[in-house]
């Protein structure tokens, strides 16, 4: 995964690029199989959540989700969704 002359962040790095990718992986194959968009994106939202309630317990996982959703509703993703930009400019 990593050369031995890696720092730790660059390891740390590595490892979430290879678990984004896995992620990506498995999302893609959902899809490719019949799930619906809304489907896989559900499945993978609610193993998240589960196994977060499993380690932090259930308010901490729902506090989070809240801080994630704030975030979400700032902005975080315009970006990528091009919400943004104003309706005639996007592409």
């Amino acid at each position: 995964m990593t050369e031995t002359n890696s720092t730790p962040e660059e390891k740390l790095e590595a490892l979430k690029a290879l678990c984004d990718e896995i992620q990506h992986r498995a999302a893609k194959l959902m899809v490719d199989n019949g799930a619906p968009m809304e489907m896989m994106l559900d499945r993978v939202l609610t193993f998240a959540a589960a196994q977060s309630c499993n380690i932090a317990g259930s308010p901490r996982t729902a506090a989070v989700f809240r801080e994630v959703a704030d975030k979400i509703d700032a902005g975080l993703f315009h970006r990528v969704t091009g919400e943004n930009v104003p309706r005639r400019d996007r592409h």
